[in-house]
């Protein structure tokens, strides 16, 4: 997932394979830090897209002989960072509903600073599921833009050409714009 420097190509490369380094160590350690962009983009906390990366990290070493057989090594391994990045949202809300649970018993003591910004989170974080809901791959490239990634790096861990990547973040940021701004259409949908 590195971007290109100042005269190097920025075209797709047809060959997927024609790079990519056969040790595992190295070919982590050259896309460790745009998975843990991608990771704590979504994750919002360092230390969870550390942990995240980390568990993807350690199944990708599993199946790094399975990545090397596939189509494609790098959508492979983005595909099990995903995972990872699913799995810690997973455990998040189930213990953030435990954590309600108790919660219910007794009323906390918040400001309203702190509830509008929440609100706000919760907005975004609502948006980025439906868009997830309606069109994961463009959730996606919303993600990994955001997280810093070039559209070529974009288009190569997803698997699709990076002028695709450009369309994609142009329509899900669009479509997050509307959302955000119309939530009770509940994701777009007419009645």
């Amino acid at each position: 997932m590195n971007t290109p420097g100042p005269g190097e190509e920025r075209g797709l490369r047809t060959d997927p394979l024609g790079d990519l380094p056969t040790d595992f160590e190295v070919f982590y350690t050259r896309e460790n830090s745009g998975y843990l962009r991608y990771a704590q983009q979504r994750l919002r906390h360092r230390e969870d897209a550390q942990d995240a990366v980390q568990n993807a990290g350690a199944t990708l070493y599993k199946n790094w002989r399975r990545a090397l057989a596939s189509a494609d090594p790098q959508a492979f391994a983005f595909k099990i960072v995903k995972d990872a990045v699913v799995d810690v949202l997973r455990e998040r809300r189930r213990a953030e509903r435990k954590r309600l649970r108790v919660i219910a018993q007794r009323r906390p003591d918040t400001s309203q600073d702190e509830l509008d910004e929440l609100a706000e989170l919760d907005a975004l974080d609502w948006a980025m599921d439906e868009l997830a809901r309606a069109a994961p791959v463009q959730a996606d490239v919303v993600r990994l833009r955001q997280a810093g990634l070039s559209y070529h790096d974009i288009g190569r861990s997803l698997g699709i050409a990076h002028t695709t990547a450009r369309t994609y973040y142009s329509l899900g940021r669009r479509h997050l714009e509307y959302l955000l701004e119309h939530p009770e259409d509940d994701g777009g949908a007419e009645t």
